[in-house]
């Protein structure tokens, strides 16, 4: 939903496209069949055509392609990020289970049938330096910039020697999950990832694991 240029967030994933404005429903769809398929496998029509809006309706929210794969990535990182603030602000947690609910919050949606990858990772191999898509590209960039920033905030209490080597870290064995969560389907692999995160930020503290 949009009022005067401030995009109103409405969380599409659990309700049916009729009970939906027609926005929510082309963003509902678009969400749907770019996860499940690619995003650039799907066109507009067919969009337009399982969302049930007219063509001048669709055009009306958005003016291009390029600006509904957009609206796509921004609805999946607030999603994202709602539940990362969900998981690590839960209260009486140390800075590094903190870190640790991060993994705690991936075990479920990456064991779903449903799932196909990271949507920015995904969206880095379609739309990479060569592609014309400076909006998409803009928005890539930002969530990785956002995941980074959350990561260094929760790492930030702790005051390590090298506290961006170790941000670097966890990024990667976040991002390392959802890759082999793709490519090998074992239900070990965040609990293996949430170890080595948890090994690396307690030897860097010089503690004794919990």
């Amino acid at each position: 939903m949009q009022r005067k240029g401030v995009i109103v967030f409405v969380n599409v994933d659990d309700q049916s496209l009729d009970a939906l404005a027609p926005r929510e429903r082309i963003l509902k769809t678009a969400s749907d069949l770019f996860y499940r398929l690619s995003i650039n496998s799907v066109g507009i029509d067919r969009i337009i055509a399982e969302s049930g809006v007219a063509k001048m309706t669709f055009y009306k929210h958005f003016p291009s392609k390029a600006a509904l794969i957009s609206a796509y990535l921004r609805y999946k990182s607030i999603i994202w990020f709602q539940i990362l603030a969900s998981a690590t602000e839960e209260p009486g947690l140390s800075p590094v289970e903190r870190v640790l609910a991060i993994f705690d919050a991936l075990d479920k949606p990456l064991r779903a049938l449903s799932f196909r990858g990271c949507s920015f990772t995904r969206g880095l191999a379609e739309f990479g330096p060569e592609a014309n898509t400076p909006e998409v590209q803009a928005t890539i960039a930002e969530y990785f910039k956002q995941l980074h920033d959350f990561v260094s905030s929760l790492i930030e209490p702790m005051r390590l020697s090298d506290h961006e080597r170790a941000v670097i870290q966890i990024l990667s064995l976040i991002q390392g999950s959802f890759v082999m969560a793709q490519s090998l389907p074992d239900p070990r692999i965040v609990e293996a990832n949430r170890e080595a995160a948890q090994i690396l930020l307690i030897n860097e503290l010089g503690q004794t694991p919990r």
